[in-house]
């Protein structure tokens, strides 16, 4: 098995492709920061999550999934007067956040888990993709912040921070430039 660090490394080369994250997306830029800073413990344990749940300036408990409570940091930590949802730390809440929007780089996305009606879900923000998944950076993926493969068929909604600039681009990668799905 691939040392952590390796892996986030790799990700960070060939998911950016050489490219610089357009201006207007700084909470992809502390996405970033954070999957590069993240290496030897998941964050729904110890100091960092509690560090994160102190910065969002709710409480959550440690055992609920924290894939919202990423998107809902790094959009506070990068923005601070964005609202983001009363419930951020699952991810069916940020179905209704923001304005609708295309798929680009540093969008908000919402997928579904187990079934298309299901409860449970994931959310996390667009970094790139390929002909069947999008590549997404996010929190609570295998236990980590590292861009991820989710597969397109799995899309509930794609959202945007109200107010904010648009960056209009989407990027393409390989299949195995991001983890693979599952």
């Amino acid at each position: 098995m691939r040392d952590l660090l390796e892996i986030r490394e790799q990700q960070a080369e060939h998911s950016a492709a050489g490219r610089p994250l357009p201006a207007g997306v700084p909470w992809l830029n502390e996405a970033r920061r954070l999957m590069l800073d993240d290496g030897r413990v998941g964050l729904h344990s110890g100091r960092a999550a509690l560090r994160l749940l102190s910065k969002v300036n709710h409480r959550v408990p440690l055992g609920v999934p924290w894939c919202g409570l990423f998107v809902g940091h790094c959009l506070r930590a990068a923005v601070p007067a964005v609202d983001i949802p009363t419930h951020h730390a699952r991810a069916r809440p940020w179905k209704a956040w923001g304005e609708d929007a295309d798929p680009q780089i540093g969008a908000v996305m919402v997928f579904w888990h187990y079934w298309q009606g299901s409860p449970f879900g994931h959310v996390a923000f667009y970094w790139a993709e390929d002909e069947d998944a999008f590549h997404v950076l996010g929190g609570n993926q295998r236990d980590h912040i590292t861009i991820q493969r989710y597969p397109k068929d799995r899309l509930v909604t794609v959202r945007w921070p109200e107010g904010l600039a648009r960056t209009g681009r989407r990027r393409y990668a390989p299949p195995e430039a991001a983890e693979p799905f599952g």
